[in-house]
């Protein structure tokens, strides 16, 4: 049964996908403009005439929608992502080099979000002074009120221009991705830590807690090894949030940063209707999000070994407290 779940899921990600893929297409067939009549006027390397009729004919852009739909989804299928309308190249080309830049900027904001998650949770619950557990519990607010451009912009005033600890300019490897990823991270945390805080705050007052304290179990390994496990499952539902997060924050990132990853290319090709290229990032944001949903689904079995991977009574109704608790807070008219 556990397999036929796993199938299950598998085939709703790719009818995920394909759905996301179709809106896509039909959003960009009605949008006005004409990609091909852009790119003959483009007042940078204009298409030549000669090379119109062959356009047209490989991207069936003279035939009707259904065909030119049809025609992507075969091309998609066997693995063939186009050509980029802008600057001619493969649009595998293009993803390749930009996928590695993004993946080392998502990856390390995402090591970051989590430990500023981790960290500022612990303090919101365990630190010894009220004051500091009050302080807290306001970071996250303010995390998720600042817009990420803001943010982005303070740390290359700060670490760029005055202390000139990294440059605003040239690549030095992994030091010029510590301040784009910390933006990223910054705003992402936000939400993370305040879905740690209630899952700690929960798990603190559970009756284990108070067993393991009067059976002598360190306060650190109390903390860690218990309240740590069973309070940050609520979090885990935010993983593939967070990745979403982390994809779409990269647009703006990307651009202050001036890094040529996924995002940049992204702003670039919904700038000059670049089809192709646009459908390709979107087939592969999508893939992305769904498989790292659907491991954060497989995972909770082994997190949690109430939650299995069948839709039983039990397990059902421990997804919908994690589920319920991701949620941010509704405002009310008191505490709006």
């Amino acid at each position: 049964m556990a397999a036929v779940t796993v199938l299950r899921r598998v085939g709703q990600s790719v009818l995920v996908v394909a759905l996301t893929y179709t809106l896509v297409f039909a959003t960009l067939f009605v949008l006005p403009g004409d990609p091909i009549a852009n790119r003959i006027t483009s007042p940078i390397n204009p298409l030549p005439e000669t090379a119109v009729q062959p356009l047209l004919e490989y991207y069936r852009f003279d035939r009707s929608p259904v065909e030119q739909y049809l025609t992507s989804i075969g091309r998609l299928l066997s693995g063939d992502l186009g050509f980029s309308l802008t600057s001619g190249r493969p649009v595998a080309d293009l993803l390749g080099q930009a996928i590695a830049e993004t993946a080392v900027l998502a990856l390390t904001a995402f090591v970051l979000a989590v430990l500023l998650a981790l960290g500022i949770a612990l303090l919101a619950v365990f630190a010894p002074l009220r004051g500091v557990r009050n302080a807290a519990r306001a970071v996250p607010g303010l995390f998720l009120s600042t817009p990420s451009f803001l943010v982005g912009f303070l740390l290359l005033q700060v670490f760029a221009f005055q202390l000139g600890w990294v440059s605003s300019v040239r690549d030095q490897g992994f030091a010029s991705v510590v301040l784009p990823a910390l933006t990223l991270a910054i705003g992402v945390s936000g939400t993370i830590t305040q879905v740690l805080i209630q899952g700690l705050d929960k798990a603190s007052r559970e009756p284990f807690v108070t067993v393991l304290r009067a059976k002598g179990v360190s306060e650190p390994r109390l903390v860690v090894g218990h309240v740590v496990k069973n309070g940050s499952i609520p979090a885990l539902t935010l993983v593939g949030l967070t990745i979403g997060e982390l994809l779409a924050g990269a647009v703006v990132v990307e651009t202050v940063f001036s890094r040529t990853g996924v995002g940049f290319i992204t702003q670039q090709a919904v700038r000059d209707q670049d089809t192709p290229l646009i459908l390709a990032v979107v087939v592969l944001v999508s893939t992305v999000f769904v498989l790292v949903n659907l491991a954060t689904d497989l995972l909770y079995p082994l997190i949690d070994p109430r939650i299995s991977l069948e839709p039983t009574r039990a397990s059902r109704a421990i997804r919908r407290r994690a589920t319920d608790a991701a949620r941010p807070p509704k405002r009310t008219a008191r505490t709006a």
